[in-house]
């Protein structure tokens, strides 16, 4: 096969590909509708490993959840993934979280994303966008609040950006309070 032959084969394939519709991308999509995808960084290997642990008691509480990790290779990642509404939950650093929240430092070209916490601990945040559903964050609270008691986890109290923190998620909060979920529930 000479060169011209192999640029038409290449060409004629890629056009076919094109066509057809076949694209990672589109598979991408179809994973992240059917999974819930906890976002960590190769760069936070503590965010990594608890990551992975929220995924076990996730899978282990809400099997249809089908919970797995996402790993990029740095936590702006994750703030280009939440931001664009990509990902849906993200574990980071309490500084790493803040500067997302504020848009400051290595996260400026995100702007200031308007994050939420399901829970905490003292050195992370499980965080979401505050438009994630109530219902998946009061959820997802319940399950790492009732199954994950050796982590040291916590939900943010209501006061919590009075105190110069990010608040917490509606759901988590009305877990956190032993509130049911009624529509009404605001910060």
């Amino acid at each position: 096969m000479n060169r011209r032959q192999f640029l038409s084969l290449t060409a004629g394939t890629g056009g076919w590909v094109l066509l057809c519709g076949h694209s990672p991308y589109r598979q991408w999509i179809v994973y992240r509708e059917t999974h819930l995808i906890i976002l960590t960084s190769r760069d936070d290997l503590g965010a990594d490993d608890l990551g992975e642990k929220f995924a076990a008691i996730v899978r282990g509480a809400l099997p249809d959840s089908q919970a797995a990790v996402g790993r990029g290779p740095r936590v702006q990642r994750i703030a280009s993934l939440i931001s664009t509404r990509q990902v849906a939950v993200g574990v980071v650093s309490r500084p790493n979280a803040l500067a997302m929240y504020h848009g400051e430092g290595p996260f400026q070209e995100y702007g200031a994303i308007p994050l939420r916490v399901l829970v905490q601990n003292e050195s992370y945040r499980l965080v979401c966008r505050d438009d994630f559903l109530p219902q998946h964050g009061y959820l997802l609270t319940e399950a790492l609040m009732e199954r994950g008691t050796d982590l040291g986890l916590s939900v943010p109290g209501r006061y919590a950006a009075d105190a110069g923190e990010i608040p917490p998620h509606v759901g988590a909060l009305a877990f956190a309070e032993g509130r049911p979920l009624d529509g009404r529930d605001g910060q």
